[in-house]
């Protein structure tokens, strides 16, 4: 199992217009697009947790679970974590297939995965190829101004901080860096989608 923890300035809201200026959700939006979709195909084996710090009820965890069946495509992820977030207002807490939100913050949820080896993205650590994965394996990441002096404290206490080297890249292109190196250690796990996608010329 791969997880990715996102610690985000997203909006804790549902009433959401523009997700860019919503904290850079659009950030999270592309985030997980590389973390469960490939071409043609959706990874078996990744959860994601979205941990939103923005007004204006911090935090929230929007967990998203490998699942078939979860309302969603490459195209329309805005509108998962509109509806998500909306369900929760009203008292649901498995809001969609797969897709459960919480109000933890990022100690809580490494607390669940104390178990896993964690990681934290930084520039400042260990050089990824340096590091050897584990089948179980967290990656704790920023995004566009990176983790807060206080959430990199926190996460450290849990993992190990590795690097990508000196390029420093988008979260989302983080993210397909650290498949493409899990998946040279154990494979690619993923159910076929591209019956959804036929075209007849």
């Amino acid at each position: 199992m791969r997880v990715f923890i996102l610690v985000s300035h997203g909006f804790t809201t549902s009433k959401i217009k523009d997700f860019y200026k919503a904290g850079r959700l659009d950030i999270a939006i592309h985030s997980i697009i590389h973390a469960f979709f490939i071409s043609n195909g959706l990874r078996k084996d990744v959860e994601f947790n979205l941990l939103l710090y923005g007004p204006p009820k911090p935090p929230k965890r929007i967990k998203i679970v490998s699942n078939l069946e979860t309302p969603w495509s490459k195209k329309d992820v805005g509108s998962l974590i509109r509806i998500a977030l909306w369900k929760y207002e009203k008292g649901k807490k498995e809001v969609l297939k797969g897709v459960y939100v919480d109000s933890k913050g990022l100690e809580e949820v490494l607390e669940e995965y104390k178990d896993f080896k964690i990681f934290i993205l930084d520039k400042s650590g260990k050089n990824v190829e340096e590091v050897k994965m584990e089948k179980n394996s967290v990656f704790v990441l920023g995004d566009f101004l990176g983790l807060e002096k206080e959430h990199f404290e926190t996460a450290k206490k849990y993992g190990e901080i590795i690097s990508l080297g000196n390029t420093i890249y988008f979260t989302s292109q983080c993210i397909t860096i650290l498949n493409y190196i899990y998946d040279k250690f154990f494979g690619c796990e993923y159910w076929d989608t591209s019956f959804k996608f036929k075209v007849n010329f």
